[in-house]
Parts: C-alpha cells; sequence; structure tokens
C-alpha cells in the first residue's frame, strides 16, 4: 500500500502535465525538495491516535490554533479573516472561537480549515465536528483538493475577465505547488444559535480523478472548512472543536465522484 507521501508524489507530479506539477518554474530537484519538505511538515501530524488525520484535532497544542487555517490573504472576501480568530476554552473544552464584528456575518461570514491532510483518491471517509454556533449559523464542508492544472498565466487572464478562483484555489506556499479544490461534501448544519456542543458528521467518498482546464487530476488533500453566516448585521461569536477524519474504506471506483456527476455533493449522513 503506497503511503500518505507517496500518493502526493503520484497526484501532484506524476498524473499532470509539466507546468502544472511546476507552476512555480521550480526544477524537478527543486520541486522534489519542497514535497519532501511538505512531508516532513505532515510526517508526524498527519494521524494521530485512533486513526484521526487531522493534527491537533481538539486544540490541545500548546500553542494556539497550531495546523488550523484562518489567514487567507489570497481570498477577496476573506483577506481580514484572521482578526476574527482565537483559541479559548469554553463549556469545558478547548476550542476555535469566530469572534466576529458587525456587518461580518450578513456578508462573507468568517472561516475556519484544518490543516491539508494528505487522503487516497477513490477512498472513502467519515469526518466530525463539533459546533456551538452560540450567535449565529454555520455550514460544515469536506473538501478535496488537486494540484491545479492551469499556468498561472492562465489563471491571471480568466480572474481579469472577472472569474472568480480564488474562492476555489490555494496559491503555491511552503514547497506546495498550486492547488484547486475539486470536489467537496457537506455535512448537516449543526443547531443554529445553540449554546451546547452539537456533533455533526457524514461519510463521503472523493473521486478517483477530476478534471479541471480539460486535465485529468487526482485529489491529494483534504480539509474540513467550518464557515459561520447568519442574516444579521450584528456582531458575536461561534465555537468549535473535536475535528476528527478517519479513512473507513479502501479506494474504489465504484460509486465514486466523477466530473459528470455534481461538483457539491450534498447528500448527508447523521450517525
Amino acid at each position: 500500500m503506497k503511503t500518505p507521501f507517496a500518493l502526493i508524489a503520484t497526484a501532484c507530479a506524476l498524473s499532470l502535465p509539466c507546468h502544472a506539477a511546476d507552476p512555480a518554474g521550480l526544477s524537478s530537484g527543486s520541486r522534489a525538495s519542497g514535497l519532501d519538505a511538505l512531508k516532513a511538515g505532515f510526517g508526524a501530524a498527519s494521524t494521530t491516535s485512533g486513526g484521526n488525520m487531522i493534527p491537533n484535532w481538539n486544540f490541545s497544542d500548546p500553542a494556539p490554533l497550531k495546523f488550523y487555517r484562518f489567514d487567507f490573504p489570497y481570498q477577496e472576501w476573506y483577506v481580514d479573516n484572521v482578526k476574527y480568530m482565537k483559541q479559548v476554552s469554553q463549556e469545558g473544552r478547548n476550542c476555535a472561537q469566530l469572534d466576529l464584528p458587525p456587518g461580518i456575518a450578513g456578508n462573507q461570514g468568517a472561516k475556519i480549515e484544518t490543516a491539508l491532510v494528505p487522503c487516497e483518491p477513490g477512498a472513502t471517509y467519515r469526518a466530525e465536528v463539533e459546533a456551538m454556533t452560540w450567535d449565529f449559523s454555520a455550514k460544515i464542508h469536506a473538501e478535496a483538493y488537486a494540484c491545479d492544472p492551469r499556468p498561472e498565466a492562465v489563471r491571471s487572464d480568466a480572474e481579469a475577465k472577472g472569474a472568480k478562483l480564488t474562492i476555489a484555489r490555494i496559491p503555491a506556499m511552503n514547497g506546495r505547488p498550486t492547488l484547486v479544490q475539486i470536489y467537496r461534501a457537506q455535512f448537516p448544519d449543526p443547531p443554529p444559535h445553540s449554546h451546547k456542543w452539537d456533533k455533526v458528521e457524514r461519510d463521503f467518498h472523493i473521486p478517483m480523478e477530476w478534471k479541471v482546464a480539460g486535465e485529468t487530476v487526482k485529489p491529494a488533500f483534504l480539509t474540513i472548512k467550518c464557515t459561520v453566516y447568519d442574516a444579521t448585521m450584528g456582531g458575536g461569536k461561534s465555537y468549535f472543536t473535536g475535528f476528527k477524519l478517519t479513512k473507513i474504506k479502501e479506494p474504489d471506483a465504484k460509486g465514486a465522484p466523477t466530473t459528470t456527476g455534481p461538483a457539491s455533493d450534498k447528500t448527508a449522513v447523521v450517525r
């Protein structure tokens, strides 16, 4: 069986044309070094006890919000998102607090995402999050990312013509190539304005491959994203913890989502 990092190399370096595997113009040696650095960054944290793939899933690390992603200067709707994040203890649990000033929830909202963790194309996963929505409502998704096969010039041209690509892509950084979201699975909604911890979970089957700009790509990473919003211009808070992601079934092309099917699967399983 391939290791998660062998799968990254397969998905990000072997299945794409040269410009896709090397979007920053790196030499193959530099790219290999970048992938090695990426592997090292995930090595100790990509799995935890019980098979959970999410590092710092319960915010127990001494470094607040370690491994979580909440700073998005490359996404025009979320350039100030980092200002709303804080780690706190609420109702007996360490958690992420999203503290939104007036005007945010009723417009773009705010979000927090787990670390990008290696995934296996065609596998089935189970994901879980605990939410205390408090003042707002929330949407939660598991999202699959692949290496973006579009060169920078193509992406820039599309955006100059009005296409909104930033919300579904992550620029190259830290030795990792540019990523594009190819699939997402929506959780059942946690109860809005709830002042207790509510657990939501679902199973989902990720694609074996996907078409992006005419090129075939394979999913390489998964992340869990929590977005806070509401029909209000008031401020307030929401809280999240207990992020879990486990593989429950080996890769199987039968029943896997395909490019001809819906890109956003909203069929949720509540347990």
